[in-house]
């Protein structure tokens, strides 16, 4: 049986956020498959784009902290 790996695309909204910072770059892509893809469907999964800011700017805030998104 072939395992199929979905591609994890990350909303432009996050990366906004991450480019500058190296270290919290660095954190985000290391984290395991599930931990980024909770991140970047928490994101970018919201429907008005002044959301997926908000949400964008409390993400790198957790991920510079070094927190992951729980279930």
């Amino acid at each position: 049986m072939e395992e199929c790996k979905e591609k994890i695309i990350v909303p432009k909204e996050l990366i906004a956020v991450i480019e500058d910072e190296i270290e919290t770059r660095k954190f985000f892509y290391c984290l395991p498959d599930g931990h980024r893809r909770r991140y970047c469907d928490w994101v970018g999964g919201a429907k008005q784009s002044a959301t997926r800011v908000a949400r964008a700017a409390e993400a790198l805030l957790m991920l510079k902290k070094r927190k992951t998104l729980k279930d």
